[in-house]
């Protein structure tokens, strides 16, 4: 756990748990019952040794004002700044404490463990002030009802919040520099490793990983061979093959198809620097693939239509298989049949994945209710106003223009042609009407039609008949155009129950 509320000894270090030993004999019952709170920004291995530290300093300043820590409240592995990415659940368990009227000190070594972001000045000045509890931090004691103290302290969490920004700003800076030449940073990417001088702890250099390199390039090869994602991951799973997250996660999820694209479409494999999303130059590192690999892996993956059988090549059989997703583990559903003697061959979607098994879903039913979704979709003029990338609905508008001048047009020409018919219109005079109308109407009917650049969509929408045009079409067509949206990405998959 990154963060623990202690109410005993367990987990403090020898010299700490002597000192509140010491302080909570000597303690009486006049003495002020108070919250003590340490936090480190980096301590991945969870070993609390700076946050003790602390601990040690505030616990030595409360014997001379009669404070009891009667808590211990520690946060590790923990920003507080204005850009932490996680919740900073110790601080929370601590304001509530200090809301709950039972204490009346809060301790910390100083206002930047507390925080440095003055949006956690304003909460922590809050609660005390509500609760009428005294704020303790760098050896002196401060009452945030008084608006001196509140100004001091609030000057202070101004100074650690500026000195948070321009950590951030260094920080910045040195990852734009490192990436422009190439260097390593950050995470070390899978199937690398990076090699630090053994006396001043400098990066040297990343180099590829004899073991997670080799498997980086074999499932690059199998992959270009043919052989499915689902295969490789399965391949590494039953070998026991640790996945490339932290160390120090509790629970991976295991191999799946999106931990093994996701190795594979990481230009670092191919030599390549990144930085903020997009490939900038050549590494200062070795390649685990060429670049042309790579890019023809990128070209496989863009393809919504996956080949879905192991090693095989196969085309899908059905519509939605690896596109429907397991409700619970998210992984792609695979198609199975039933052959019970007797009875009609069943097929079905079914997750397939070790340890879930817990999605089952008819293939026909599923097929036949995305079919008629997309279809309904591809009916409505506003859906295709989202295929033409037309924000402002520009293309709408103007459609439903040349619908009202089609109508329009068209009755004027039925008219004519009722009046001939009725001997009220020489035919001279009908013809010449066609000749002018004919053009105009022409000119509606194609303002009608949205301007898709996708051949596909733009055919199936055209079509006279939509249903049996999207009948026509090849399943692999159809799949290709089921996974597309309006702004022309792949749509957000639909998890089945």
């Amino acid at each position: 756990m990154n963060t623990s509320l202690i109410t005993s000894e367990q987990g403090l270090s020898g010299s700490l748990v002597q000192m509140l030993r010491r302080l909570r004999d000597a303690a009486a019952d006049d003495w002020v019952q108070s919250i003590v709170y340490g936090r480190a920004s980096q301590d991945r291995k969870k070993l609390m040794r700076s946050i003790d530290d602390q601990l040690v300093d505030c616990v030595g300043w409360l014997e001379p004002i009669r404070w009891n820590p009667a808590v211990i409240v520690r946060d590790s592995d923990r920003s507080a700044s204005q850009w932490r990415k996680k919740e900073r659940e110790g601080f929370d368990e601590a304001m509530a404490l200090v809301e709950s009227g039972r204490y009346g000190g809060f301790a910390t070594w100083e206002p930047s463990r507390a925080g440095r972001d003055l949006e956690i000045y304003v909460q922590l000045r809050k609660a005390c002030q509500r609760a009428g509890v005294l704020y303790l931090t760098n050896g002196r004691v401060y009452d945030l009802r008084r608006s001196d103290d509140s100004f001091s302290m609030g000057f202070e969490f101004l100074r650690a919040e500026a000195d948070a920004n321009t950590m951030r700003e260094r920080q910045l800076r040195t990852v734009r520099l490192n990436a422009e030449k190439g260097r390593p940073h950050g995470r070390l990417p899978y199937g690398y490793r990076r090699v630090y001088d053994e006396h001043t702890g400098v990066l040297l250099r990343q180099e590829p990983d004899p073991h997670t390199g080799q498997i980086v390039r074999d499932a690059a090869r199998d992959v270009l061979a043919g052989k499915t994602m689902w295969s490789i991951a399965m391949r590494l799973q039953e070998a026991g093959e640790p996945t490339p997250m932290k160390t120090w996660v509790e629970a991976p999820r295991g191999w799946d198809t999106y931990t093994v694209r996701q190795v594979l479409q990481n230009p670092t494999i191919a030599g390549k620097r990144v930085y903020r999303g997009e490939v900038i130059g050549d590494a200062q590192w070795e390649p685990l693939i060429s670049w042309e690999d790579f890019q023809r892996l990128q070209h496989l993956f863009a393809d919504p239509a996956p080949r879905v059988k192991g090693g095989g090549g196969t085309p899908a059989k059905t519509l939605m298989v690896h596109i429907a997703r397991c409700h619970y583990c998210g992984r792609p559903l695979k198609r199975a049949t039933d052959r019970r003697q007797g009875k009609k061959e069943a097929v079905r979607y079914q997750c397939q994945f070790r340890g879930c098994y817990k999605i089952t879903i008819s293939q026909p039913g599923l097929d036949t209710f995305v079919e008629e979704a997309v279809l309904a979709w591809f009916a409505q003029p506003e859906n295709l106003s989202r295929l033409t990338a037309d924000d402002d609905g520009h293309w709408l508008n103007t459609a439903r223009e040349a619908e009202e001048r089609l109508t329009s047009l068209q009755t004027r020409l039925d008219e004519a042609a009722e009046q001939y018919a009725a001997g009220k219109l020489p035919l001279s005079t009908l013809t010449k009407i066609e000749h002018t109308l004919r053009p105009q109407i022409e000119d509606a009917q194609r303002g009608l039609v949205p301007p898709i650049t996708d051949n596909r969509i733009r055919t199936l929408v055209t079509a006279p008949d939509i249903r049996e045009a999207w009948a026509a079409l090849p399943m692999a067509e159809r799949r290709k155009i089921i996974p597309l949206r309006g702004d022309r990405e792949p749509m957000r998959r639909r998890h089945v129950m």
